[in-house]
């Protein structure tokens, strides 16, 4: 068997059961290390799993680093007494992934780098040059490299990444589970309609995420208004998620005049319904490695609106063929997009059924025995 031990940022309920189902494989033995409960202030909820969490004081850089740091120097002698043959470490930007690397390259032991950055993410000038200067040193020593999807694999090779020991490692859902799950709750759309207070003849355009500023949820409630006022459509927001913006977003859907419902955050069986209440899924991000709400969006049969700061856009989305792409922070193209899918429905159900049939290859499986190759390749050479 080939010990593997995971040095990860925080806990996903997207990742989890992908590391559960990583785990049962007989070839391998998983061992997860997380630096914190969370830093990005997540209020989701996360089942137990057995992971090992690291203590230590956390600082609040969230502005600088878009998350938190926190100071976690147990890695070092956690993993010496792990002993594992492989450590798959999740990024560079917290103190656990640092020592992570420092640690292996120390002990001459393999580690694979998993990475969801992407070129198209908006940066200040002092962040890329601190990656140009730091990142040369860190992605071409890895035995190998894990990535989400396609931005993510050109980010890493423009920094030395091989593509030849690159493997999709996809931030997913189990794409089965989900859409057999939307699919029982359709009888009851109309009900969750009525529930969040959607009319009978609106269309209904979804955005779930955090109210943060780079999730760009007032740019939705702006897109939404203008779609309204020019497509004559009756349109109705829903907002899933919670977060600072809220009494902000809120105040700015009232002055548009728009209906809109704040469900707040949801998850599980209840979050599953918003989206089968859904006609629409707008995803208007100024910055998004990936955006896993795309796939479960995907999975519901929605079409989609993103824009291209969204890393799962090069993926899973198919302009014109289950959905439309617009620039990032470009109202008017968006409020066009919303536009011309709220007035036709025939085009809406064309596209969400293409959402389901591409959506359907990006579960777990593949991913998993890709891992484990890769995984057989880089210990074996040790």
């Amino acid at each position: 068997m080939i010990r593997v031990a995971f040095v990860l940022q925080e806990p996903t309920p997207y990742r989890t059961p992908h590391l559960a189902r990583l785990a049962a494989h007989p070839e391998l033995e998983v061992l997860v290390v997380y630096a914190s409960r969370t830093v990005q202030r997540r209020t989701w909820t996360i089942e137990d799993d057995g992971a090992i969490f690291l203590s230590g004081p956390t600082f609040p850089l969230a502005r600088v680093l878009h998350h938190d740091f926190a100071l976690t120097p147990g890695v070092w002698p956690l993993l010496r007494r792990l002993r594992p043959d492989l450590v798959v470490v999740g990024g560079w930007s917290v103190l656990a992934t640092q020592l992570a690397i420092l640690w292996c390259r120390t002990h001459r032991v393999p580690y694979l780098l998993m990475s969801d950055s992407h070129l198209r993410e908006p940066r200040p000038q002092w962040a890329g040059a601190v990656k140009r200067a730091i990142l040369p040193h860190i992605v071409p020593q890895a035995a190998g490299w894990l990535v989400p999807g396609t931005l993510a694999r050109r980010h890493l090779a423009a920094y030395g990444a091989d593509e030849r020991r690159t493997a999709v490692f996809p931030l997913t859902v189990d794409v089965a589970e989900l859409s057999a799950r939307a699919d029982a709750q359709r009888d009851q759309r109309d009900d969750a309609r009525a529930a969040f207070g959607i009319a009978p003849q609106a269309v209904a355009i979804l955005g779930v995420g955090r109210l943060v500023p780079f999730k760009a949820p007032d740019l939705l409630v702006r897109a939404a208004s203008r779609a309204r006022a020019t497509s004559g459509v009756p349109l109705h927001l829903v907002l899933t998620g919670d977060g600072p913006l809220e009494d902000d977003v809120r105040a700015l859907a009232r002055k548009e005049g728009l209906p809109a419902t704040f469900t707040g955050l949801l998850e599980g069986d209840d979050l599953l319904r918003v989206y089968v209440a859904a006609d629409v899924f707008a995803l208007l991000s100024r910055r998004e490695p990936w955006g896993v709400v795309v796939n479960e969006a995907m999975c519901c049969g929605l079409p989609l609106v993103l824009t291209q700061a969204v890393g799962a856009a090069e993926d899973l989305l198919e302009p014109g063929g289950n959905g439309l792409l617009v620039p990032s922070g470009d109202v008017e193209a968006a409020a066009d997009a919303i536009a011309t899918l709220a007035a036709d429905t025939t085009l809406r159900h064309a596209f969400g059924e293409r959402s389901r049939q591409l959506i359907s290859t990006w579960g777990y499986e593949e991913s998993i025995e890709a891992f484990v190759r890769l995984a057989r390749e880089v210990t074996a050479e040790r």
